[in-house]
């Protein structure tokens, strides 16, 4: 009996083929965040910085400055995607290249998620709560300190808006991330009603179509004016590499345009300058600054009277949502209830993403560029709220139609 003790304590102690290891300790979700937040800053941070630096390479190899000079001016497109006002020698830059804010919510979305990914912690909602923080944090600190960095005489960074335009790219994009990728989101939407989500749904696809018609009428007007923006460029006298930044940064304004297409097609249109207005009822101008894409602008004086049929695109952009995405079958009431809601909320989202789109570009008349934020509110709301409303009620039919060929 002595001699079998140890035996039996050994093969009692060994696991089997079939038993599973203990985990192994991993990093938590606050650790995995913290990393992923200056991961995310940093590597949009660096993107901003070699485009630059090939840009600055390409215009004329690099003969005007140096390499330093270069990386500030990355570093200040990265700032001014959060939302960083500029002022460079006194004048204010106050617009915010759309296409480099996407890339920073793409990049703090992408982080956020990985990092929830490579935690091995069970989350709750707490635990997700004190991973954002952290997350936010770190980006945060990474902001401020490009901020500093890239303050100069003559190029001044607002810090104040730069912390606060990367809270809201962390809080919403890294925080979404983790939602997502720790699975919390999948619970959340869950406890959601299906009605909400269903308007929630049509709603964002009825902003995106309205965003995507801008974006064709810009498209198509630019087209259209293609010998004008030519000469225009030629007036400029341009070097090969200057020419390829100018293109680069109409890259980055390009949801800019597109989103005051909208505005244009929602009726208030927008300003270019201090007393200008551009609408499909009426186009008064002045001088305008010498870039290019300007020249797809319409002639100033009257406009044609078949322009006003345009304000129905963005009805037309609320019912396809509603269409689109389709939902549950419901009566006529409810469904027509829930097509308006959708059309609403889609106005709502529509004109707050047109009042990032403008900004003040120096003093004077430059300093009001972009469409009135009021009144693109009351009219995509309105508008959009019909266009639901039609949505909702062929909705309806179609579904009553279906069920009476069964």
């Amino acid at each position: 009996m002595g001699e079998d003790g140890p035996a039996m304590s050994d093969l009692i102690r060994r696991p089997g083929p079939g038993s599973v290891p203990p985990p192994t300790p991993g990093r938590s979700l606050s650790a995995a965040a913290a990393v992923a937040g200056v991961l995310a800053a940093g590597t949009t941070l660096v993107l901003c910085l070699a485009v630059a630096l090939i840009g600055w390479f390409l215009a004329d190899a690099g003969a005007h400055g140096d390499t330093t000079d270069a990386l500030r001016v990355g570093a200040d497109a990265w700032l001014v995607g959060h939302g960083s006002h500029l002022e460079l020698t006194g004048l204010p830059i106050e617009i915010t290249p759309l296409a480099v804010t996407m890339v920073l919510v793409l990049g703090a979305f992408r982080g956020g998620r990985r990092a929830a990914r490579h935690a091995v912690e069970v989350v709750d909602d707490r635990v997700l709560a004190g991973g954002a923080a952290t997350f936010v944090g770190a980006y945060v600190v990474v902001a401020v300190t490009v901020g500093v960095l890239a303050t100069e005489t003559g190029a001044t960074p607002g810090l104040g808006r730069t912390v606060l335009g990367a809270v809201l790219v962390a809080a919403f994009a890294g925080g979404l991330g983790l939602a997502v990728g720790t699975e919390r989101y999948d619970a959340w939407v869950g406890q959601v009603p299906s009605w909400a989500r269903e308007v929630a749904v049509a709603a964002v696809t009825g902003a995106l179509a309205l965003f995507a018609a801008g974006a064709v009428l810009v498209g198509v007007s630019l087209l259209l004016s293609l010998n004008e923006a030519s000469e225009v460029l030629s007036s400029l006298d341009l070097s090969a590499g200057d020419a390829l930044a100018l293109t680069v940064v109409t890259a980055l304004v390009a949801p800019n345009l597109a989103l005051l297409g909208s505005a244009y097609l929602l009726g208030p249109g927008f300003a270019v300058g201090t007393g200008t207005v551009v609408s499909p009822t009426s186009v008064s101008l002045g001088a305008i600054p010498a870039f290019p894409v300007l020249a797809a602008l319409p002639d100033e004086g009257p406009t044609p009277g078949w322009l006003a049929a345009l304000i129905g695109v963005p009805v037309l952009a609320a019912a396809y949502g509603v269409l689109a995405t389709g939902g549950r079958a419901l009566p006529l009431d409810l469904s027509a209830i829930r097509g308006a809601a959708a059309g609403l909320l889609a106005g709502v989202l529509i004109a707050l993403a047109i009042s990032l789109a403008g900004g003040a570009l120096g003093t004077g008349r430059l300093t009001d560029l972009g469409a009135p934020t009021a009144e693109i509110l009351v009219f995509a709301t309105g508008t959009m709220s019909v266009g639901g409303l039609i949505g909702g009620l062929v909705q309806a039919w179609l579904g009553r139609r279906t069920r009476a060929d069964r």
